[in-house]
């Protein structure tokens, strides 16, 4: 038994550590993608001298320094908890990661200095506006570099690439077999993520005020807001297969458990939010179309269309390959696995459905972009068309819970035995695997044994 074996009384510490990182993970994504779209409506009021743009930028990153703290804050009692609850778990990680780890606390500090400086420097460069946006890209870019170094760790965890010297070990741990995939994936998903909240805010002021000119900036802020979240969404099919193509090649068992076997109702369930997401941003844009500057009734009309297509695409994705629908709660119709459902296999109908789904919503953000170009005549949305902006954002942040919820699970293999690095530490934080990493290099250790 590992020296200082802790737990939990009630709750235990795994159920600890997923909510400090979860909860961590909702702060730092919306603070990553946060701070690279105030900066990008920062450039673009300076070029188009559109007050609405540098309006947002102040206020969303006045927000981002205000949450910077909460989110410092959990990411320190994370890794204290990790610490004291998985101590060999952790040092594993930090001899195979030293210098990642190194980079990356370089990375968030230099993310702090350059935001809290972007945010109180903003009056004094007002005239020298280019060397200001600069700041807020610099900031994205150290926050975006933090991401990928904590990326490696992440995916190494589920896919860690077998080394025989010690020359490979950091290259190859650091490049693994899902690595540039998982942070794709995640780059993209900032932004989508950031997105989807910014437009739900916009529209829950917009709801709230009365002033006429308020009514007008937050129906701005929620169209701005949704271009971000479903421009970005729309990428995520193709990443996430690539994503899960690298899992099933580097981690068979793994994928397995979350694609075929207990819990792959996970999946039909990110398909639900998948489906809520695409059809709330669609409807939206077709409401929107109504209030173009110049009338435009035959995109508008094209839109229509397409919010069909996208009904019909989403439907083929939540179909279920069976009906063994989440058997941890007994949910088992008929037959459970024995009675196949004709349209929810993998293949054609969920291909068909992700791909169409990604092709139709390009297809709506192109027309509504072209719709954008003419203007719009801004405090006239309904109600209706603000309340799918809010809910498009409590979806996006279940869609963030269920995904960290998937790839998590899928190391533990259904508890068989589990594991914290995929066939390399168990969940009881034994060492095991040939050519694990986490074993010194040319130790016996690396036979194939584990140390009890």
């Amino acid at each position: 038994m590992p020296i200082g074996n802790l737990d939990v009384p009630v709750i235990g510490k795994n159920v600890v550590i997923a909510v400090l990182v979860q909860t961590h993970i909702l702060f730092a994504a919306f603070i990553i993608g946060a701070v690279i779209i105030a900066a990008t409506s920062e450039y673009l009021g300076m070029v188009t001298k559109q007050n609405n743009y540098e309006r947002f930028a102040r206020n969303l990153a006045r927000f981002v320094v205000l949450l910077f703290a909460s989110g410092a804050a959990l990411a320190i009692t994370f890794v204290l908890a990790l610490v004291t609850l998985f101590p060999v778990f952790f040092s594993v990680l930090q001899n195979v990661f030293f210098w990642v780890f190194l980079v990356e606390a370089f990375m968030f500090l230099g993310q702090i200095i350059i935001v809290y400086a972007w945010y109180n420097v903003w009056d004094k460069l007002a005239y020298r506006k280019s060397l200001h946006v600069v700041f807020g890209f610099v900031a994205g870019f150290f926050g975006l570099m933090a991401m990928t170094m904590i990326d490696a760790v992440a995916s190494f965890m589920l896919t860690p690439a077998e080394v025989e010297s010690q020359a490979e070990l950091v290259a190859r741990s650091f490049l693994n077999q899902t690595m540039v995939p998982l942070n794709m994936h995640r780059f993209v998903g900032n932004f989508s993520y950031a997105g989807f909240l910014i437009a739900g805010w916009g529209a829950w002021r917009y709801l709230r005020t009365t002033r006429e000119s308020e009514r007008e900036y937050y129906d701005w802020m929620g169209h701005f807001g949704l271009l971000w979240g479903f421009g970005f969404l729309i990428m995520q099919p193709v990443i996430g297969y690539g994503y899960l193509k690298g899992i099933r090649e580097s981690a068979p068992e793994g994928f397995n458990t979350i694609m075929l076997g207990d819990k792959s109702w996970v999946f039909n369930l990110l398909a639900i939010w998948l489906a809520i997401l695409s059809i709330a941003s669609t409807a939206y844009f077709v409401h929107k179309l109504r209030f173009t500057v110049k009338p435009m009734e035959t995109v508008r009309k094209l839109c229509v269309g397409a919010l069909g297509f996208t009904a019909l695409f989403t439907v083929l994705n939540i179909i279920p390959n069976d009906l063994n629908l989440v058997p941890q709660i007994g949910l088992v119709l008929l037959g459970g696995e024995g009675t196949e459902v004709p349209l929810g296999s993998m293949y054609p109908w969920k291909y068909i459905g992700l791909i169409g789904l990604m092709i139709v919503g390009f297809f709506v953000v192109a027309l509504y972009l072209r719709a954008t170009a003419t203007g719009f005549y801004w405090g006239r949305a309904s109600r209706w068309s603000q309340y799918a902006l809010m809910a498009c954002a409590v979806t996006v942040v279940l869609t963030m819970v269920t995904m960290g919820y998937t790839r998590e699970t899928a190391r533990r293999v259904d508890n068989d035995p589990g594991f914290l690095i995929y066939e390399c530490v168990t969940l009881d934080q034994r060492i095991v695997g040939e050519n694990c990493p986490a074993h010194p290099i040319g130790d016996a250790a690396g036979g194939g044994g584990g140390h009890e």
